[in-house]
């Protein structure tokens, strides 16, 4: 029997909304007590003081690759660049090589989950190949345990399959994710359509090749009955949308990340490719907007959409460049500092956007503190500043638009079902 206490940390669960300085027992893989607590000789005792406790942080979009992607990021470096940055639970995404689309490959997907460090579970394609010409084994999907169907990195732009994959995901209790994207608009846009674009002379992606694609999926969704969800949002427009359409159905819901609450267009003459992701930074209006969302609760949880990518494709050319972030490290550093310490969102509402309310999302047992639950546990340093350096990330993307920037809040200690890094 292994035992840690925690010891005299700040403890904040946003369920039982405690936030005091207390103790934790953790007794092999659970928590067995939270109160005051006198350690003996069994205990590895952790100091915890000065420290914010937290239930481990829930990313319920992630890019972990492997396959035929392994140098990129494998399920092993993935998983512990997400344990270095407090995160102990991921969802990810279909987009491997091959696609996860399959019975087949989510099987041999599930056997590399022997290196994870931290919980892994899949999102399985709505298309096969994430080709958009046919749907995917989805009858397959609730017996392999699959809660999320998304082609995310492209949208489903036939509207009659489209519409096909809602009434499925309703018939399995699916939750549907959309990467809202319509490709006939502002093809081959590889930044913002804005002043940073025509400035660099590159084609853009204007706010109505996303924001239509949500008008789009709220219109079947409310047809079908099914759970929509639109991920990574960016516009202003896709903001109200979603905003007006929780009024009619609470199945309709959407995220946002820590990029795009937190940086805007204007980093791609600081950082160059490394700015360049999938839907595009945007303007400080369409920020704002984001951030306006996450106050009233248009928007449900932050997710990073980690998509790490090699040196090599990355480069230094716009056009060629691969769309993406890698995040998982900085995630949570990242919404503290820009939504407690610049917006002033009081911390317990942003730890819940990471952590009990995507475990809601989900139906999930971890996400909380609590006696008797798993012990997945992250300690923050409020305190801390640090300048990101991307070269020092464990992932192997280095892909950053963070950068060179001062964030603060940052995670110290990670327990994963007990065991403490």
């Amino acid at each position: 029997m292994s035992k840690i206490l925690l010891k005299g940390g700040r403890v904040m669960d946003p369920e039982s909304k405690r936030d005091e300085v207390t103790d934790i027992l953790v007794v092999d893989q659970d928590i067995a007590k939270i109160g005051s607590i006198e350690s003996d000789n069994e205990m590895n005792v952790v100091d915890a003081s000065g420290l914010l406790v937290i239930p481990g942080i829930i990313d319920l979009h992630v890019h972990l690759r492997d396959f035929e992607q392994a140098a990129k990021e494998t399920i092993e470096s993935g998983t512990k660049a997400a344990r270095k940055g407090g995160v102990t639970t991921v969802f990810t995404m279909p987009n491997t090589k091959p696609v996860l689309c399959t019975k087949e490959a989510i099987l041999k997907y599930r056997e590399l989950f022997k290196n994870a460090r931290i919980h892994v579970e899949i999102i399985g394609a709505i298309t096969k190949d994430e080709a958009g010409r046919e749907l995917a084994d989805i009858d397959d999907y609730p017996a392999l345990g699959i809660k999320f169907i998304s082609d995310d990195g492209f949208d489903v732009n036939d509207e009659a399959l489209l519409e096909e994959a809602y009434k499925k995901a309703k018939e399995h209790d699916l939750i549907l994710v959309t990467h809202p994207e319509m490709n006939s608009i502002g093809i081959g846009g590889v930044l913002n359509e804005g002043e940073v674009s025509r400035k660099l002379g590159l084609p853009g992606q204007p706010n109505e090749k996303e924001w239509k694609a949500v008008e789009r999926g709220i219109r079947l969704a409310l047809k079908t009955g099914a759970r929509a969800h639109f991920t990574h949002i960016s516009t202003k427009e896709s903001v109200e949308l979603v905003r007006q359409a929780k009024k009619e159905s609470e199945f309709i819901t959407c995220d946002a990340t820590p990029h795009h609450f937190s940086l805007t267009e204007t980093e791609a003459l600081r950082v160059g490719t490394l700015a360049k992701v999938n839907p595009p930074l945007r303007t400080e209006e369409d920020r704002q907007a984001l951030i306006a969302a996450i106050k009233d609760g248009t928007v449900s949880f932050i997710i990073t959409d980690h998509a790490p990518h090699t040196e090599t494709d990355k480069g230094d050319d716009f056009m060629k460049a691969a769309f993406g972030i890698s995040q998982i490290e900085t995630s949570l550093a990242a919404s503290i500092t820009e939504l407690h310490f610049k917006q002033g969102i009081p911390l317990m509402r942003v730890i819940e956007l990471m952590t009990l309310a995507p475990s809601r999302f989900v139906n999930l047992r971890v996400g909380r503190l609590k006696e008797g639950y798993p012990a997945d546990i992250t300690l923050v340093d409020l305190n801390t500043e640090k300048v990101v350096d991307r070269m020092a990330f464990v992932s192997k993307g280095k892909n950053t638009p963070f950068h060179g920037k001062v964030l603060k809040g940052w995670p110290v200690k990670t327990l994963v079902q007990g065991s403490i890094y």
